[in-house]
């Protein structure tokens, strides 16, 4: 059964462009390039339809952050996602988004602390290889503010959050269709069953913290 938490904490970011086209590999234009070439715009009532937008992983960040021994702010990432956007202009509420993160590409900067989280302790990717966000609904909270909620999925589990949506943008690249998107939100590893080095009786003060804020920041074009 899913439960239902609201967003507090993190960042989604989902920004545009595919990095297998062109000019978009690797880092692509300069920024006096961008400068010339690159238009971008709030997303508003101005281009009529649905259009499908496709998750380069090239250009796709997943950071988490994490409370490490009761003092500090421990930072990791997720270096391949894959995933599509649904969009309307016109109908911004009726968009919808679906994001995977594979979680054997976790990187902290250290091969063993990797190896560790990728086992049974902690991700288990040989049995849970991905992490899944699916949204189920957007809607306006205030003015170039909305809320996703959707069906978050980790370790076999299902939760369903809020994130909030910020900076929400459309706009070309190369001639390619972009949008760009921040989004916040935040889970409880324990809620997954995630409970190593976890102290039941003070979540935040044990070896590791139980509240983890997550960035995504994803470029997408248009298919």
């Amino acid at each position: 059964m899913a439960h239902t938490r609201k967003t507090q904490y993190g960042v989604i970011a989902i920004i545009g462009a595919m990095g297998t086209l062109g000019g978009l590999a690797g880092w692509g234009a300069t920024g006096s390039e961008m400068g010339s070439s690159t238009i971008i715009e709030r997303a508003s009532a101005s281009t009529a339809g649905t259009r499908l937008y496709e998750i380069d992983p090239t250009h796709t960040n997943v950071i988490f952050k994490i409370r490490h021994s009761t003092v500090s702010n421990f930072y990791g990432r997720f270096n391949t996602t894959q995933g599509t956007i649904n969009f309307d202009k016109d109908n911004i509420e009726g968009s919808s988004m679906e994001v995977t993160v594979q979680m054997s590409s976790i990187d902290t900067h250290n091969r063993v602390r990797d190896g560790h989280l990728k086992g049974a302790d902690f991700f288990n990717v040989r049995q849970y290889a991905q992490a899944k966000f699916v949204s189920s609904g957007i809607k306006k909270k205030s003015e170039g503010v909305y809320v996703v909620t959707g069906d978050f999925t980790l370790q076999g589990k299902t939760v369903v959050i809020e994130a909030e949506l910020h900076d929400l943008r459309t706009g070309k690249f190369n001639n390619f269709d972009m949008l760009g998107v921040e989004a916040r939100f935040t889970i409880n590893r324990s809620e997954f069953g995630i409970t190593k080095h976890y102290n039941a009786a003070d979540p935040e003060n044990g070896p590791l913290g139980d509240r983890v804020e997550i960035i995504v920041g994803i470029e997408a074009i248009g298919k």
